[in-house]
This record gives structure tokens, sequence and C-alpha cells, in this order.
């Protein structure tokens, strides 16, 4: 009896392994089924276009060099257009003062990647991001914090628009 239980779990793990066989590093260096090449290669080829606004630029900043790993940039063969909003929202108030203890920082952004060649659109998204600070009596400090909490959103969204972009990459071939 104790045979036949694991002999059922060992072919069970065996079964549960063989559906692993198309698992690999999405960032890899090996070319893609069907000759493709590496998402790492084909995310040079993104061109991201221009953001207004200092957390636009941040955004476009951390995603070019996300996406050309601070190389040069070929040809591109994608365009990659990002519109955002922000809002800072109070999230305490301090009871003597009556002033706002800290902030929460929100940033929604929604994205569209497009075939330069075709203008097609290729796949679009949206990503979001929360940064908090806290709020002190000093003026700078506050809007130092406020900044801080930006980049740290911005950087976020970057981030996560830059694996979207790599697995849509990594699912369609050239």
């Amino acid at each position: 009896m104790k045979r036949l239980l694991v002999a059922t779990l060992a072919l069970g793990a065996l079964t549960g392994l063989a559906g692993c066989s198309n698992v690999r590093p999405l960032y890899g260096s090996v070319a893609l089924p069907g000759g493709a090449a590496p998402v790492n290669e084909r995310m040079r080829y993104v061109d991201v276009a221009l953001m207004e606004g200092r957390v636009g630029q941040k955004i476009r900043n951390e995603l070019e060099f996300g996406l050309s790993h601070g190389g040069e940039t070929p040809k591109p063969l994608y365009r990659l257009d990002i519109r955002y909003t922000d809002n800072s929202t109070p999230v305490g108030v301090e009871k003597q003062t009556n002033i706002p203890a800290g902030y929460l920082v929100t940033l929604n952004a929604s994205y569209a990647l497009t075939d330069i060649a075709t203008g097609k659109t290729l796949t679009y998204g949206n990503s979001f991001a929360n940064a908090a600070y806290d709020a002190t009596n000093q003026r700078f400090a506050n809007v130092r914090a406020a900044r801080d909490a930006e980049n740290r959103a911005a950087t976020v969204i970057a981030q996560d628009i830059r694996t979207k972009i790599a697995v849509f990459l990594a699912t369609h071939g050239s």
C-alpha cells in the first residue's frame, strides 16, 4: 500500500512538471520559438514618446533606460505612448493643528504600444502606483518629500509597463 502511494505521488509530480516544458526566463538571451529575437533585444526597438511634466519625464527616463539598458537605441519599430494623471490626497490630520499628517500620491497611467510601420496598436493597458509621505511643518521638506513620493510612484509605473511590454513581446513573435 505504501509503494502504491509513493508511486502515485511520483507520477503526479512528473505529470505536473510535464506542463513546464515551455517555461523560459522572460529576459533570457535565447531566441524565442519561431526564430524571434530574444525579448531583451526586441525591447531596444521601442521608442517612448515624449511626455509632459516632471513626473512624465521621470516615467519616460525610467522606461528608456529599462528598455535599452542604457545602450543606444536602434531605429525604432514600436512606439510607446503613455498618458498619466497624478493626485495627492491627505491621509491623516493632526488633532491639535488640523493639518494633514501625511499624503498619498497616486499615479494612473494608460499606455499603447504601436507598430510604427503599420500604425496598428499592438497592445494597450493601464498601470497605477501609490506612494505615501509624511508632512511636517517645514515647507521645503514637504516639497522634497512630495517629489520623492512622485519619483517612487513613477518608477513603479515604468517598471510595470516595462514588464507588460516584455510579456507582450515574448508571447508575440516578430
